[in-house]
């Protein structure tokens, strides 16, 4: 998948999608966002997700409206209009078609999404099963909890070693980066002393429950094991079947020193080939796009993007920021005016254009913009 072309899906009126190694949706919230990456998943996956849905004992009576319900969540039955369209590659993508039931043949998953509402996924620091849910629930919420679950089931962070930090999961340095800027050296551990297994962190001596944990670290951590199911412990450098990652919001509740380490973890992701894309509000994310884009115009050495991060130049990094520096970035503002979303093509991010959604960045650098100005008037008039 090249390009999407999506026309009349809910309040999304037009989004013509070009997608780069690296691409970056930015807007408003109720911007249509998260809609258009259930529909990208949809489109991947629909056939692993028709099996999901029913071995779970769902049914959508072949009812397109019932299923959008089952799939985007409640409310949403009437998404998809008589009017909408949409293309991949040229093609026509049609949703009644692809409800169809077709052979049982397992289908593996393509695009793994990391939804925003991604804290809700543990409950008293376990993850919830799918069928923990609301029918309304959406879908993608539902299976993201499954697949944590289901990672833990299978052992993760088993026996007397941490769930987090582990040597076979992760570069060194960039395990540092999360430990320093999250978790100040804090252990993530599975806890078997009680009657129910759960997740702590451990400090010192003390294990401590899921509802003492930071905001960010109650963010991050179905974020992190969300990375670990991407990250094999063994030699392959992508989970089976996956080429795709979709990560909502990642800066959710992190201070920008964490920010930027989760950064390097993205980086790490196309380094290993995925094709990322991320929905942000935070301009660090764009930040780097910008500079990614001024070093490979200017044609720098890959230790100059390593220095954005004050990590350490090593081997292994070195050679992760050169490949980086070799991928495409793609930067979409979703822009909403009343009830329609128009998605416009921002990728220069140039804050010289003229047009003023890709000199602030599709809104992301508006306020600080603003700020100088109305400081450096105050200040001029101070002095005359």
């Amino acid at each position: 998948m090249n390009t999407i072309n999506v026309y009349h899906l809910g309040q999304l009126d037009n989004a013509d999608i070009e997608f780069g190694d690296l691409t970056i949706l930015v807007g408003p919230q109720a911007s249509a966002k998260s809609i258009f990456l259930q529909l990208v998943k949809l489109y991947l996956d629909h056939q692993q997700i028709l099996r999901v849905i029913r071995q779970h004992g769902f049914d959508w009576q072949d009812k397109q409206e019932k299923f959008l319900s089952l799939y985007f969540g409640e409310g949403m039955q009437n998404l998809w209009k008589p009017d909408t369209h949409i293309q991949v590659d040229g093609k026509p993508f049609e949703l009644q078609k692809a409800l169809e039931r077709r052979g049982k043949k397992k289908q593996e998953e393509k695009l793994f999404l990391i939804p925003a509402q991604r804290v809700i996924t543990l409950r008293n620091g376990w993850p919830r099963a799918f069928t923990d849910y609301e029918i309304g629930d959406p879908y993608v919420v539902k299976q993201f909890s499954e697949r944590l679950r289901l990672l833990m089931e299978a052992g993760l962070g088993g026996g007397e070693g941490a769930i987090f930090p582990q040597e076979r999961r992760m570069n060194k340095d960039l395990r540092n980066a999360i430990n320093q800027s999250i978790f100040s050296n804090a252990e993530v551990r599975l806890d078997t002393s009680g009657m129910r297994k759960r997740i702590v962190l451990r400090v010192g001596e003390a294990d401590l429950p899921f509802m003492v944990w930071s905001a960010g670290q109650r963010e991050f951590i179905p974020l992190l094991l969300g990375l670990y199911a991407l990250m094999p412990a063994g030699r392959a450098a992508k989970s089976k079947g996956l080429d795709w990652v979709v990560i909502e919001e990642p800066e959710m509740g992190l201070h920008p020193q964490a920010i930027s380490a989760l950064l390097l973890i993205i980086l790490e992701l196309l380094h290993r080939g995925y094709k990322v894309i991320l929905a942000t509000h935070s301009p660090q994310v764009l930040e780097l796009t910008w500079a990614v884009g001024m070093l490979v115009e200017m044609k720098s050495p890959a230790e100059k993007l390593l220095r954005l991060f004050n990590i350490r130049k090593t081997q292994y990094l070195l050679k992760m920021a050169e490949s980086v520096l070799a991928k495409t970035f793609k930067t979409y503002y979703f822009d909403r005016q009343g009830d329609s979303v128009t998605a416009k093509d921002i990728s220069s991010l140039d804050p010289d254009d003229i047009e003023a959604s890709v000199a602030d960045w599709g809104g992301l650098t508006e306020f600080s913009t603003r700020v100088s100005q109305i400081v450096s008037e105050a200040v001029r008039e101070s002095q005359g």
